[in-house]
């Protein structure tokens, strides 16, 4: 039973993620998203996501990604981690945060990782 529990925990971390891949690698999902919520800080609310459910370490993450999987999670981590680090603590609002390179870099290895995931 509890087995199963945690079967649906990493189900639901795998989604999550992929999730967020996909909001990563789509400039026209990160605006739709600001559109349907313009409260929200749309720069900000990516690397939160990523950081609420990017746990490489637990026990939940290696139920739900594969090894090959973990390896490319990580090599996006890896650069989001350096992105987050060069860019301003307040990012700017995602229309003028999806015209830099950094935003750019993030993307395109969204996209590769995305693929990766799906073969």
């Amino acid at each position: 039973m509890a087995e199963s529990k945690l079967e649906k925990v990493a189900q639901q971390i795998r989604k999550n993620i992929l999730e967020n891949l996909n909001l990563w690698s789509s400039k026209e999902s990160q605006l739709k998203f600001q559109s349907d919520v313009p409260s929200a800080q749309v720069s900000d609310e990516l690397f939160n996501l990523w950081d609420d459910d990017y746990q490489p370490e637990s026990e939940i993450h290696k139920m739900a990604f594969n090894e090959k999987e973990r390896q490319a999670l990580e090599k996006f981590n890896t650069l989001l981690n350096i992105i987050s680090e060069k860019t301003p603590q307040n990012l700017p609002n995602i229309e003028e945060f999806i015209l830099t390179k950094e935003w750019l870099e993030l993307n395109e290895l969204a996209k590769e990782v995305v693929i990766e995931m799906n073969k």
